[in-house]
């Protein structure tokens, strides 16, 4: 019988990885066996990853020919506000808790549960002030933002969406950090197989309330399951849920999460912002959005690869940074960053041939956008080998390098945006390939640096 906790199909994994890295690299992780854990850990953060990959990609592409143009714009709209107002209720909890539970897990699970219960707190707060936000300006959220009527009732929807987004981020992380990886990987099964079977048919049925709203009981069937399992892990370990936090981690909050929180939050409100942009000034408003939120749905799905194997990249150069091996995390690197391009260019390459015929199976208001496509194709080649470059930064305490990064990224973007927001989609489109080719000039700059390279 097979049983994927076996430690058996761990070993396998193992001894593969091992194979798979440059000689010098490998020399310094010793056994398989250290790289056990790892790629248990690993692996299953693959798997939660491609299964809710592979659910959005296969929704989207149904709901941009149900819904239209236009109220596909709407409804990337209104994830953009989900992704970018998701990170203020977290405000870099999620890393404080992947940093510093497994600390505390060798003083006690009790001592961990201290830390997690602070973060929890710290979101219940920024969550009530999201609610109370959300209540008061749903009028001005519907109107200004999404375009609908100043009564819908989607922007509590919305609100509901982002709180759950929050949550079910930070339940991620505990059982990562806690080493529970299969959890990950059974709660990802299903609500990758919920999401697949009622979002398209209730879009298909009530358009774009539908949508938003079965995406908000989607995350809430997440949330249920992930606190089931958090709960049964308290359990086996006969700790209590209600330990009060300790007042002597508030200032983890300042110190740790906030630089963290800048830096997480560039990305998604940028795009947001590109994309209000595009709303309020191209020449056709939301068939615009609609067709850059599809084409950047295509980015994601070209930079999948590179975004999978960077969970699993970044732990390996911290533990050849911990152990001291000087360097070797820059060898490292470079089969990482070949392998990322290479996926990329193979992912991309049939979506460039393909263009005219992949749109038009979207529906008649996407044809005529295959510069778009390809460029946004372009952007993602581009993008996919960056990420190991700025784990590298983190890796060597370089932080305000990437967030500096970030933001050159951020003001590039939006100013190109801007200057060619005439152009419609295919405007923003340039404006995500140019940001994207100044940010890997930056990032491969900086990595090259003498303090870079001493370290």
């Amino acid at each position: 019988m097979f049983d994927l906790k076996s430690s058996k199909w761990i070993q396998i994994l193992a001894n593969a990885t091992l194979g798979l890295l440059p000689r010098s690299a490998r020399a310094r992780f010793g056994d398989a066996n250290y790289l056990g854990r790892f790629v248990k850990l690993a692996s299953w953060s693959m798997i939660a990853f491609a299964l809710e990959k592979g659910a959005q990609t296969i929704t989207i592409l149904f709901l941009a020919r149900v819904l239209g143009a236009m109220e596909y714009g709407r409804l990337t709209l209104a994830q953009g506000m989900v992704n970018s107002a998701q990170l203020f209720v977290v405000l870099g909890a999620g890393t404080i808790l992947a940093r510093y539970i497994p600390a505390m897990l060798d003083v006690s699970v009790k001592r961990a549960i201290e830390i997690v219960n602070l973060c929890f707190v710290l979101i219940f707060g920024t969550a009530s002030l999201l609610l109370v936000i959300g209540i008061t300006e749903s009028s001005a959220i519907a109107v200004s933002i999404l375009d609908l009527p100043a009564g819908s009732s989607l922007p509590y929807w919305v609100m509901a969406w982002i709180i759950l987004t929050a949550l079910n981020g930070l339940l991620l992380t505990i059982m990562l950090s806690f080493e529970k990886g299969h959890v990950t990987g059974i709660v990802s099964l299903a609500v990758a197989i919920s999401t697949i079977a009622i979002v398209p048919l209730s879009a298909a049925k009530w358009g774009l309330h539908g949508a938003i709203i079965t995406f908000t009981l989607t995350s809430l069937l997440r949330t249920i399951l992930f606190v089931e399992f958090y709960f049964k892990l308290l359990r086996s370990h006969s700790v209590s849920a209600w330990i009060a936090p300790s007042r002597g981690d508030l200032p983890l909050l300042f110190s740790f999460g906030l630089p963290v929180f800048l830096s997480s939050a560039i990305w998604a409100p940028t795009m947001w912002l590109a994309q209000l942009i595009l709303k309020e000034y191209s020449p056709d408003g939301l068939i615009s959005v609609g067709l850059f939120g599809f084409c950047n749905n295509i980015l994601g799905l070209v930079i999948l690869i590179s975004s999978i194997t960077n969970r699993a990249a970044l732990p390996i150069m911290s533990s050849l940074k911990t152990q001291g091996n000087r360097g070797a995390e820059r060898r490292f690197i470079i089969p990482v960053i070949t392998i990322q391009i290479a996926a990329s260019l193979l992912i991309a390459a049939p979506v460039v041939i393909f263009s005219s015929t992949v749109l038009s199976i979207m529906g008649g208001e996407f044809v005529g956008g295959e510069a778009v496509l390809i460029v946004m194709a372009a952007a993602g080649i581009v993008i996919s080998g960056q990420q190991p470059l700025i784990n590298m930064l983190l890796v060597n305490d370089m932080a305000l390098t990437n967030l500096m990064g970030m933001a050159i990224w951020a003001v590039i973007l939006l100013g190109l945006t801007t200057i060619f927001v005439h152009m419609g989609a295919l405007g923003v489109a340039y404006a995500v390939l140019a940001s994207a080719i100044v940010k890997g000039i930056f990032v491969m700059v900086t990595t090259i640096t003498p303090r870079a390279a001493a370290l």
